[in-house]
C-alpha cells in the first residue's frame, strides 16, 4: 500500500533504503513502511490518505497540475482513482533497495588534473 504524506514543517525526509523523498512542501506519494510510520508517530510526517500500489508520485503531481493547484480537489480525485483494495492493504513492506557502490560522474577522477602541483610538497 502507498500513502500520501506531507512534512509537518519546512524540511524534507529522505528514505534512502527505498529511494524515496518526502518533499518539504505539499503532498508526496510514498510506500507505506515502518520508517514512515515512525516519522508519523514523531509528528514529522502527516498522513493525508492511503492509495493502492499502482499510484505514483508522478501521477499525483499530474493530478495536482490538472486541478490548477487546488490541493483538496486533487486529493479527492486521486483517492477516488486509486482506492485501497484488500490485496494492497495486506501487502508486505517491499524489500530494501541494495546500496549502490557506483562512482558518481562528478566524483570520478579527471585525466590531466591533480589535487595539487607536484612541487607543492617539497621536503
Amino acid at each position: 500500500m502507498k500513502i500520501l504524506v506531507e512534512t509537518a514543517g519546512s524540511f524534507q525526509i529522505l528514505y534512502a533504503e527505498q529511494n524515496e523523498l518526502v518533499r518539504h512542501y505539499g503532498i508526496t506519494v510514498v510506500q507505506k513502511s515502518q520508517t514512515m510510520t515512525e516519522h508519523m508517530a514523531m509528528g514529522q510526517v502527516l498522513l493525508r490518505g492511503q492509495v493502492n500500489d499502482e499510484a505514483t508520485d508522478e501521477e499525483w503531481l499530474e493530478t495536482l497540475a490538472g486541478s490548477d493547484g487546488d490541493e483538496e480537489l486533487a486529493l479527492a480525485s486521486f483517492l477516488e482513482r486509486f482506492p485501497v483494495d484488500a490485496e494492497s492493504a495486506r501487502k508486505a513492506e517491499p524489500a530494501k533497495v541494495a546500496p549502490s557502490t557506483t562512482q558518481m560522474d562528478h566524483n570520478k577522477g579527471q585525466k590531466g588534473r591533480r589535487a595539487a602541483p607536484n612541487d607543492t610538497f617539497k621536503e
